[in-house]
């Protein structure tokens, strides 16, 4: 299926040389990658201003869809619509050597969602023989050991104690969060 918005620019995109293209698509690529700005002034000679916009746009849209939906090079050239065979093969090119690079950056982006992330655990099983309130509990009780990272890579420790009740819950919790996983990944 063609993307309006990509059969829109394919004029703006074929007033450039394929070499031009090439040039614009290797600079995105690498903007991308490292949350750079890139300036208008390469190819002000190619297209104006609103003009050179819509390309960066365009190959921005391009290159995160073809790399995060791991889509091939038929599929590529398929998708690109009306664009002439020799701007597509550009495309192509790009999109090859930029992916491993490309698709690092979205998996940093998609995990910098999430503000912590579980770096390690560790668990122990102890039991507690008394109690302030009770001379004989022994009841046992569950210790988790959570290493946690944020997104500025500062560690932070959390630690839980749980009773079989609770423990119970933490389980069943963690069932319906892997079932939610599941279906998002199968889908």
């Amino acid at each position: 299926m063609v993307d309006i918005k990509w059969e829109a620019a394919v004029a703006t995109l074929q007033k450039a040389s394929p070499s031009d293209l090439e040039a614009a698509c290797h600079i995105v690529a690498e903007s991308i990658c490292q949350d750079g700005t890139i300036s208008a002034d390469k190819f002000s000679s190619i297209w104006s201003i609103e003009e050179w916009w819509q390309v960066r746009e365009v190959l921005t849209d391009i290159f995160k869809t073809f790399v995060g939906q791991s889509v091939s090079k038929e599929q590529i050239s398929e998708q690109l619509g009306s664009l002439k065979d020799e701007y597509k093969k550009v495309i192509n090119d790009a999109v090859a050597i930029h992916n491993p690079s490309l698709r690092q950056k979205l998996v940093q982006n998609t995990a910098a969602l999430s503000k912590t992330i579980l770096s390690d655990f560790d668990w122990k099983l102890k039991l507690a023989l008394s109690s302030d309130k009770l001379a004989t509990l022994q009841e046992p009780l569950l210790q988790l050991d959570f290493n946690m990272r944020d997104a500025n890579g500062e560690r932070k420790e959390v630690f839980i104690e749980l009773n079989k009740t609770e423990l119970s819950k933490l389980i069943t919790s963690l069932e319906g969060c892997s079932k939610a996983v599941q279906q998002l990944t199968t889908s």
